[in-house]
């Protein structure tokens, strides 16, 4: 078993005292066994399991429900502000601490028309049922009940709290707090199909020369690519992007005082990760209100949004209508969005066989863009020695890449996710 440790990376580097070690998060290395005693998998064999040295039993789960948006087709033209007002009354005469927002189709401000988005922050299950019924009776619209309004969209948060933090100092909680958000972004890799295009792959914001920057955390570009590695993707007939991965350059490590995101801005999915510190943020005006240090978290947090004649959304995890959130089991959200592995590396080198030079290997691409430039870089090998093989260039034939490829499921924190969308499901129907 062998240790290492990835320093934490910061736009602003945090007050921390001298005398203490710089904060990182640990991890140790060791051969990879199942844990009921079986060999592993083919893929597996072989392989090095990377584990951080996070004691979860320090934190406190909690999941949320942010906000949740219900569409309103009216029969008459009306306007957005007008609505809202009346909403507003609606919750205040019913004593709800809910906060209510309504618009126009795209979420425009100032709208006018017909077809309407309420979206209800810090919803409770009663007060949500109660506001939609005085709207149908307000704002005539087709709808034959409340059931059968559509959702066009729902946040769901899952937030990680260091337990027992008034015992201990605030350098204490917050480097726990720090190394969970470490864990969460650098072990997150959710369904592929959600990271395939480009706009949607995992990006944050830097601070560059004194500017913030967006950077991806595996860069597309290939233009850094030599020309006797372009040469041999080309005569093997792969696409050039598959040479991205193999460069170390390509890669980037998130720092924790920035938003990690997955999903470009409007897409129907939309995941973020943060080391949340402060709320009632306004990037217009460049203010927030700062937590207190109870209330300080590491969050990951997904937003289902529906687009004006698009399908997704909402619907993509069958949540279409209100009927749908009833007893809708929350929990099965999380493999698609929540989704958390342990890497593995290889002590052998895997990228001998290549016929050009590459200057990365496992561990140092997971110690930067964590489980999914990782995942990002397997891939890409596994596809130019697949096609390799097909010309008969090695003799060992590769094996396929399945859906997890060659990470490992990272059960503990999975089902610490689990256990709290399943209480989250019970207090939302109670609330």
């Amino acid at each position: 078993m062998e240790r290492f440790e990835i320093p934490l990376l910061f736009n602003e580097k945090p007050n921390w005292p001298i005398l203490l070690d710089p904060p990182s998060l640990h991890y140790t290395s060791s051969a990879y066994m199942r844990a009921n005693g079986d060999d592993p998998q083919p893929i597996l064999k072989d392989r090095l399991i990377l584990k951080p040295d996070i004691d979860l039993n320090r934190y406190r789960c909690h999941a949320v429900l942010d906000w949740i948006e219900v569409q309103i087709e009216t029969i008459g033209v009306h306007q957005a502000i007008n609505i809202q007002r009346f909403a507003s009354k609606v919750l205040g005469d019913n004593r709800s601490a809910s906060k209510v927002y309504v618009s126009g189709p795209t979420r425009n401000s100032g709208y006018s028309g017909s077809s309407f988005i309420i979206r209800l922050q810090q919803p409770e299950f009663r007060h949500l049922g109660f506001l939609c019924a005085e709207l149908l009776k307000k704002y005539p619209t087709s709808a034959r009940s409340i059931d059968d309004l559509a959702i066009a969209g729902i946040e769901v948060s899952v937030d990680f709290y260091v337990k027992n933090h008034a015992e201990m100092g605030s350098e204490a909680q917050n480097l726990l707090r720090w190394q969970m958000t470490e864990v969460l972004r650098r072990h997150l890799r959710p369904e592929r199909s959600l990271t395939e295009l480009e706009e949607n792959q995992p990006r944050f914001f830097a601070t560059v020369n004194g500017k913030s920057t967006s950077k991806s955390l595996v860069s597309k570009a290939t233009a850094k690519a030599s020309g006797k590695q372009r040469s041999e993707i080309q005569r093997l007939g792969l696409n050039e992007r598959v040479l991205a991965p193999l460069r170390i350059g390509a890669h980037e490590q998130a720092p924790i005082d920035t938003t990690f995101y997955i999903g470009k801005k409007g897409s129907p999915v939309m995941l973020r990760v943060m080391d949340k510190t402060n709320d009632q943020r306004d990037p217009n005006l460049g203010t927030a209100v700062n937590l207190a240090p109870a209330e300080c978290r590491s969050r990951i947090e997904v937003t289902f949004m529906k687009k004006p004649d698009e399908v997704g959304g909402p619907a993509a995890v069958e949540l279409e209508t209100l009927s749908d959130l009833v007893e809708y089991p929350l929990k099965t959200i999380r493999k698609l969005v929540f989704e958390f592995f342990y890497p593995t590396t290889n002590s052998d080198d895997e990228l001998a066989h290549l016929s050009f030079p590459v200057n990365v290997t496992e561990l140092d691409v997971f110690r930067l863009s964590g489980v999914y430039g990782l995942d990002r870089l397997q891939r890409s090998i596994a596809e130019i020695s697949d096609r390799q093989y097909r010309k008969k260039e090695i003799t060992t034939k590769p094996r396929p890449i399945g859906r997890k490829g060659k990470a490992v499921s990272f059960v503990e924190l999975n089902r610490m996710i689990d256990r709290s969308l399943v209480r989250l499901s019970g207090d939302w129907v109670s609330s």
